[in-house]
């Protein structure tokens, strides 16, 4: 029996009331020829880390429903804050050793008592939008997150005169990604005046400085616009003093980390991230974020939450949260779990439904590591589920997003498409977005690297669609 009934659907149910009102409006009015992506080509998130393709149009989303989205996010991430105490008795080592780290990674992020750190409210939240909703893929916790800078996308849209026009005429608006983040660090770190800009670093790991010093350089150039001065550098480049930490002949105020945790591989990377926890510690830098943010950003924790075996731990207002975001996820092991409110074997449920579920790593990103069961013979399937069984990965439902129309490249038909949501958690509440896009709607990954399309959203106002 299959167990997983979702087909795709293409509706334009994929975006409800207003904002599927205001995309056949924008399509019926788009003039022959016109094509907003090529403004978008030439702006300055083409090439590094983005690519060069872009969406055909911009997606519009009703405030209210990124008010609510934000508001479902953050009580989502307010139980995976709970997961030490509910599962650990507020264990962090325990913790972080359930979910598959490393020994050196455990070093590394935790201080040496176990005390937990008082953490930023910083994710993004990679979703896809089903007939009934939005369902969470992975929810990537920290600093280290594309995306920040996509109002550069918003704004070469509007370079386009028609796109100028609409977005006028129905006063449409788009999140500043930049604005955002500014606004988190005095969040996170009160005591400052607010109107007084820190000093910055951009710091990454030395072995992947190289390949986002670019990337860096452009976001440094768009705090400078925001009055913020900003240093692109990595760990190596660090110095430590007793007044608190320096770069290239500056004294830090803020380090706003790009590296991640699969940076952390030997005792030697946990010596070298040593002195900057320290360092943050004590007192003499603010560290936006801890590796400690990344705990409970991995898919492991997610399963976590989605195990059956652990719903007595939650109420009904916190079970209504997991079960409208997440779909069933485990972690993958040799036992017995519940699908569809039976009792099963895992590995053979796996086998069995292949098409119907993805393997992940769970703390990959950016689409990496992710097997898509439809994707894979069986034979390899059979094996790569054999090889993950204990490790660090997980199995999920595959979810099926509706699909929205877009004009084919160069103002050809209209054609449709499916989305990933990449959707800020800033604080309590939604901090922006920014989209991948593809017309192979059966895709086990969406990202550049399988010819996926970039594109920024605006919000409009929320009301009722007319007929």
């Amino acid at each position: 029996m299959n167990t997983y009934t979702h087909t795709h659907a293409h509706t334009d149910a994929a975006a409800s009331g207003a904002a599927a009102r205001l995309t056949r409006e924008y399509l019926k009015g788009l003039p022959a020829g016109c094509a907003p992506e090529r403004s978008c080509q030439t702006s300055a998130l083409a090439g590094d880390i983005y690519g060069s393709a872009f969406l055909t149009r911009p997606v519009f989303f009703g405030r209210g429903e990124s008010r609510e989205l934000g508001a479902r996010l953050s009580g989502l991430y307010d139980l995976l804050l709970t997961l030490p105490q509910r599962l650990h008795d507020g264990d962090l080592r325990a913790f972080t050793a359930a979910l598959g780290w490393s020994p050196e990674q455990i070093a590394a992020t935790l201080r040496p008592d176990g005390r937990p750190r008082e953490l930023p409210r910083s994710a993004r939240a990679d979703l896809y939008r089903e007939e009934d909703g939005f369902r969470l893929l992975e929810l990537n916790g920290g600093s280290p997150l594309g995306g920040w800078d996509i109002a550069l996308l918003n704004e070469a849209l509007l370079r386009e005169p028609y796109t100028a026009s609409f977005a006028q005429e129905h006063r449409l608006d788009f999140t500043d990604g930049i604005d955002v983040l500014r606004n988190l660090w005095h969040e996170s770190f009160p005591g400052p005046d607010p109107s007084t800009n820190p000093v910055v670093a951009l710091l990454e790991w030395p072995e992947s400085y190289p390949v986002m010093e670019r990337h860096l350089r452009r976001m440094a150039g768009l705090l400078a616009a925001h009055g913020v001065e900003a240093v692109p550098c990595h760990l190596g480049q660090v110095e430590y003093r007793a007044d608190g930490i320096h770069v290239a002949g500056r004294r830090i105020d803020v380090v706003h980390r790009w590296f991640v945790i699969n940076d952390v591989v030997t005792a030697g990377d946990a010596a070298l991230l040593a002195p900057l926890s320290e360092a943050a510690d004590r007192g003499l830098v603010h560290l936006f974020t801890p590796l400690e943010n990344e705990v409970y950003g991995t898919k492991a924790a997610l399963a976590l939450l989605s195990d059956q075996r652990n719903r007595s731990l939650f109420d009904r207002a916190e079970l209504e949260v997991i079960d409208v975001l997440l779909p069933w996820t485990r972690l993958v092991r040799d036992e017995k779990v519940e699908v569809a409110g039976e009792r099963v074997d895992l590995l053979r449920h796996a086998l069995a439904h292949r098409e119907d579920l993805v393997l992940k790593a769970s703390s990959s990103h950016s689409g990496l590591d992710v097997l898509a069961g439809w994707e894979t013979s069986a034979d390899e399937w059979a094996g790569r589920i054999s090889a993950a069984v204990d490790g660090p990965y997980i199995l999920q439902r595959r979810v099926r997003p509706v699909a929205e129309d877009f004009p084919a490249p160069g103002g050809g038909p209209v054609e449709p498409a499916v989305l990933t949501w990449g959707v800020f958690l800033a604080g309590r509440g939604y901090g922006g977005a920014y989209l991948r896009g593809t017309t192979d709607l059966d895709s086990g990954v969406i990202s550049s690297g399988r010819g996926g399309r970039l594109g920024t959203l605006f919000l409009c106002d929320d009301g009722e669609e007319t007929p």
